[in-house]
């Protein structure tokens, strides 16, 4: 997991944390969500009481047919630890 520098939070969110993941789904709903989801889990795996933040979320596969969807987030989110 790689941390990136961002402004200082007057309200003690003030460690920067990110991480990426990959998810999959048999819809796109389901692959993005599924992404998005352990993105935010490995950021709270490190950080604790982290604001909503922000992701950055892209198909990386899809199926012939469309059956199995695959996506890779980056979640960025200002942590209290």
């Amino acid at each position: 997991m790689a941390t990136t520098p961002m402004a200082a939070h007057a309200d003690g969110y003030d460690t920067p944390r990110s991480a990426t993941a990959t998810g999959a789904g048999s819809t796109y709903a389901a692959g993005y969500a599924a992404a998005e989801q352990r993105a935010r889990a490995a950021v709270l795996a490190v950080g604790h009481d982290c604001d909503s933040g922000t992701y950055q979320t892209q198909s990386t596969y899809v199926s012939p047919g469309g059956g199995t969807w695959v996506f890779q987030s980056t979640h960025h989110a200002m942590c209290v630890d």
